[in-house]
Order: structure tokens, then C-alpha cells, then sequence
């Protein structure tokens, strides 16, 4: 029996789709076939070293799209149907579609919205969702509606990434067999370095808006001579570890993350990480060694910031015993071991209770 995970053709840095490609490696590694499921033949996800097994259905996608956005109109559909013709002679050339077979199980990300149920019925399908506030993106406010796949007989099980999801998806759909699965982080390229530079690292995709006031508040009131900001984008999973351990402070502004990937490796690097928890995010940021901000206090952001800048260079020895701490604390609770452990007990209970053969 094949674990087909569908995974979306998007090659730059992306956690979700690490996290992804992960649970298939560590499948693999203890029995299961498992493989990740693209679109696009040849393609595969480069910005981090990965040997996964990768199979491609373009149709699968093709059949997604259409569920969600409907048929194309005008100008549109003609370049759908150009493209279609294109992908034809291509599938044809390379045999792209693999046949997806009721021995198979989908395992769908939850951003695929509520019509993958629709997607080959009858198929066994699992939904890995690692941000339960998207979990009802495409639902509507019709109370007569209540077409889901979170209620669909062919969904034998769902998987989140935190308690704050595990209790989200609980509370939400009581009756379906609910599974957690801890991230790991790699000890051997996320580890606390000691040597810090007056470095303020930050990722600019969430908040910007609440980045640039905080930071021209500082600005503006003298708070930043001396120190630098290094914007992560774009970089490879190694270029953003060489970062954050040279970097003194990690600024986070997640909100309604599952758990929130980014400011656990900084701290893994002993960076002091302060900011918004973003709820996934509330059971690693630790008052002893972190700063948690309320989502979207942008003044008192400011302010605790400023507060941490100050007293840096007063305490170092203090604030870098901080980092330690917020480091030993992360690679324990988040180890490879204990991911590996989780993936493979989740997976055989699923296989068990559903009478499935590897």
C-alpha cells in the first residue's frame, strides 16, 4: 500500500513542504512506501538536500484546481486550453500520470480547501494539516452547507503539528481519529553558537506592516545605532541556519501559525527570539528565555524591544545563557528522534486500525 503525498510544485522556502517531503523520508526509512506526489514531471524541491522518492499526476492537480476555481472564462480558458494541449503531448512523452489505485492513501495539505474529498472518491485519503486556521478556507457561511472532507467517509485520519492544532481540529471535528506529529529540528545544522553579532534577524513574509512601524519606532528614537537587520528570504535551509547563529535576536511575527517553524530554529541557534507566538507557537515560547509578544501589540513590541537593545550588552553573559537555555530546550523537545518516533506510531496506528498492510 503507497502513501501518495500530494505536494504542490513550489521550489523556495517553504516549511510546510519540508515538513512534507520529511514524514515521507522517515516512512520510507522504517517500511512504508511512501512518496511525495508533484505535478510537473522532473520537478522537486532544491533549496534543502533531499533524496525523496517523488511520483507525478498532473491530472490529480489539474481535477484540484478545477474544484476549487471553477471552469476558466474568455482569455482565460484559451491559455487553459493551450496549456492543456501541452500537458498532453508531455504526458504522453513521459507517462507523467501515475495510476492512483484504491490500495493507495492521499495525504492532502489542508490549503487544498474543502472539495479534495471530491478528488477520486472511494480513494483513502488523510489530511496533514499543518495550519489549522486554514483549515476552513473555502467553507462558506451557509449553514446548510455542510459539505467538508474533515466529515467524509473516504478521510480515515487527520494529522496537525502542535497542541494549539490538535485541540483546534478536536474541538472543531470530535469524532475523527486525530493524530500529533512534533517537528524535528536538525541539532547538526540548528545548534546555539556563543559568538553573536549586534545582529537582528527577521523573515519579512508575515506582518510586514507590523516590522516597519516597530522598526522606524526604534529607529526614530535612537534605539538601533550599532546593530544591523538581516532580512532571511529566499535562502537555503543552510544559508538561514549560518544566519541565525551569528544573529543575537530573532524577531517573529507569526500569527495563527500551526506551530511555527521559524523562530524554533532560531532559537535552536540560542538566538533571544522575541514576538508573536502566533498560538501554534505557545508551547516553546517560554517566558525564561523568550519574549512573547500579544498578537499585533505593536507598541508594546516596540517597547520590549527597546527594553532587550538596552540591556544586551549590560547582561551578555545573561541574555547568551538565555539562548543556551532556549536551544537545549528546542533540540530536546524537538529532536529528529522524536519526530521519527511520532511519524512512524501515528502512521502504524492508522495501518492498524484500519487493517492496512505496508
Amino acid at each position: 500500500m503507497r502513501i501518495l503525498f500530494i505536494c504542490p510544485d513550489i521550489n523556495k522556502p517553504t516549511g510546510g513542504i519540508k515538513q512534507i517531503y520529511r514524514q515521507v523520508d522517515v516512512l520510507n526509512k522504517n517500511g512504508f512506501k511512501a512518496f511525495i506526489l508533484h505535478q510537473n514531471r522532473s520537478f522537486k524541491c532544491t533549496w534543502f538536500y533531499n533524496s525523496t522518492p517523488i511520483l507525478y499526476n498532473s491530472k490529480i492537480f489539474k481535477d484540484i484546481e478545477l474544484l476549487r476555481f471553477g471552469k476558466p472564462k474568455g482569455l482565460q480558458k484559451i491559455r487553459k486550453l493551450i496549456n492543456k494541449i501541452v500537458t498532453f503531448k508531455i504526458n504522453k512523452i513521459n507517462n507523467q500520470n501515475i495510476e492512483i489505485t484504491e490500495s493507495d492513501i492521499l495525504v492532502f495539505p489542508e490549503v487544498y480547501g474543502n472539495k479534495v474529498a471530491k478528488i477520486l472518491p472511494g480513494i483513502k485519503k488523510v489530511i496533514y494539516n499543518q495550519g489549522c486556521y486554514q483549515t476552513f478556507f473555502g467553507h462558506n457561511l451557509d449553514l446548510n452547507n455542510k459539505e467538508t472532507p474533515y466529515l467524509n467517509k473516504d478521510l480515515i485520519a487527520i494529522i496537525v503539528n502542535s497542541e494549539n492544532g490538535k485541540k483546534y481540529i478536536n474541538y472543531s471535528f470530535p469524532k475523527k481519529d486525530l493524530y500529533r506529529v512534533h517537528y524535528g529540528i536538525d541539532r547538526n545544522n540548528f545548534y546555539y553558537q556563543k559568538n553573536k553579532k549586534r545582529q537582528i534577524a527577521y523573515m519579512p513574509r508575515r506582518l510586514k506592516v507590523d516590522l516597519l512601524q516597530i522598526i522606524n519606532i526604534l529607529k526614530f528614537r535612537g534605539v538601533l545605532e550599532g546593530w544591523e537587520l538581516v532580512e532571511i528570504d529566499n535562502m537555503t535551509e543552510n544559508q538561514v541556519a549560518d544566519v541565525l547563529k551569528e544573529s543575537a535576536i530573532f524577531l517573529n511575527f507569526s500569527i495563527n501559525e500551526g506551530f511555527g517553524m521559524p523562530p524554533a530554529e532560531a532559537m535552536a541557534c540560542g538566538c533571544l527570539v522575541i514576538g508573536y507566538p502566533g498560538k501554534g507557537g505557545d508551547e516553546f515560547f517560554k517566558e525564561e528565555f523568550s519574549y512573547p509578544i500579544p498578537d499585533r501589540n505593536v507598541l508594546m513590541y516596540a517597547q520590549k524591544l527597546e527594553q532587550l537593545l538596552l540591556n544586551y550588552d549590560k547582561n551578555k553573559l545573561k541574555h547568551l545563557e538565555q539562548g543556551k537555555k532556549a536551544s537545549g530546550f528546542i533540540l530536546k523537545e524537538y529532536s529528529i528522534e522524536v519526530e521519527e518516533n511520532d511519524i512512524t506510531s501515528v502512521w502504524t496506528s492508522i495501518f492498524e486500525k484500519n487493517n492496512f498492510n505496508k
